[in-house]
C-alpha cells in the first residue's frame, strides 16, 4: 500500500494542485474519506494551517497507522485520525466544511449510507469534493464545479 501510495502515486500527482481543486483553504474543518496511507492528509493539513482541522478517516487499521506515524514524523498538531467506516463515522452533525474522497475507486458498504453520512456530517453550504467517477445522489449534492479530475457539490439542505 504505501509503496503504490508514496512511490508510484507521487510520480504522477502533485496532492496540492488536487486539494486545492478540490477546495481547500486555510482554517477549514476537513474530513478526508478512505486516507489511506496519507498520500493527501499531510499537505491537506498545511494547507488548511494552524487553525483549521483535517480528521482522516479509513476503515483499514494499517492505513491510520501508516498517517499516525507521518503526523508524528512531520510534528503536525491539525490531523486526527479515526479507524471508521464511512457509512457511520460517529462524531457530530455538521462537523466539516469540506469532504473530500480520492482514489475511492471501491468502496467499502452501501454507497446510499454513505452519501447520507457525508451530508449529515457537512455544514451548510458544504462542499464534498470527489475525484474520480463517483457521483452523489442529487436530492443530497448539488453539482458545482468541475477541476481537473475533482468534482465539488454543495450540500443540498433538506
Amino acid at each position: 500500500m504505501t509503496f503504490i501510495h508514496e512511490t508510484l502515486y507521487g510520480l504522477f500527482r502533485d496532492p496540492y494542485k488536487a486539494l486545492k481543486a478540490a477546495g481547500l483553504k486555510s482554517n477549514q474543518r476537513v474530513l478526508e474519506v478512505g486516507c489511506g496511507p496519507g498520500f493527501f492528509t499531510i499537505p491537506a493539513a498545511k494547507i488548511v494551517g494552524e487553525k483549521g482541522i483535517v480528521c482522516a478517516i479509513d476503515i483499514n487499521p494499517m492505513a491510520i497507522i501508516s498517517v499516525q506515524q507521518k503526523i508524528k514524523k512531520e510534528n503536525i498538531t491539525n490531523v486526527k485520525t479515526l479507524l471508521a467506516n464511512a457509512a457511520k463515522i460517529e462524531l457530530p452533525d455538521q462537523s466539516f466544511d469540506l469532504i473530500f474522497l480520492f482514489g475511492l475507486t471501491r468502496p467499502i458498504g452501501n454507497m446510499e449510507k454513505i452519501w447520507i453520512e457525508l451530508h449529515r456530517l457537512l455544514v451548510s453550504n458544504g462542499i464534498l469534493s470527489i475525484e474520480g467517477r463517483l457521483k452523489p445522489p442529487t436530492e443530497l449534492f448539488k453539482y458545482k464545479m468541475r477541476q481537473r479530475r475533482i468534482s465539488q457539490y454543495i450540500k443540498n439542505v433538506l
